[in-house]
C-alpha cells in the first residue's frame, strides 16, 4: 500500500499561515505540552499536533522517534555519540538547545534505521 506521508506543516504565526516543508525540519519535540518543529534555519514553530499523532504521519525512512520527547530527521544528524547506559546521543546540524538521547530500548531499532 502506498502510504501518503506528511509533506509539510502549516503553522499559524499571528495572522499569517506559514508552510514548512518536511525536509526543512530537523527535529520535532515536545515541551510544556506543546509540540515544536525545529527547522534548518534554527527556528521553532508550534505545531497543532502531538508526537503520538505524528506516529502515522511522518515518513519512517526520514523520521525516527528516538525518545518520548523527540523525532529526528535522518538528514539532520551530524554526529552519533556513544553515551552512558548503552544509549546514544545525537547531535543535529543546527539544533543544540537540548540534548537528544536515544532511549535505551530504541537503540537497536535506531541502529537498524540508520543502516
Amino acid at each position: 500500500i502506498d502510504r501518503e506521508y506528511k509533506k509539510r506543516f502549516s503553522v499559524k504565526i499571528g495572522q499569517y499561515i506559514k508552510l514548512i516543508d518536511i525536509e526543512d525540519i530537523e527535529c520535532i519535540y515536545s515541551e510544556n505540552k506543546g509540540t515544536y518543529a525545529h527547522t534548518v534555519e534554527g527556528r521553532d514553530y508550534l505545531l497543532d499536533t502531538t508526537l503520538d499523532q505524528l506516529e502515522d504521519e511522518l515518513e519512517p525512512d526520514i523520521f525516527f522517534r528516538v525518545s518520548r520527547k523527540f523525532y529526528v530527521n535522518i538528514n539532520a544528524i551530524k554526529d552519533i555519540i556513544s553515551y552512558t547506559n548503552s544509549r546514544l546521543k545525537i547531535k543535529l546540524k543546527h539544533f543544540s538547545e537540548q540534548e537528544i538521547i536515544v532511549a535505551r530500548e530504541r537503540v537497536k531499532n535506531f541502529k537498524n534505521w540508520i543502516g
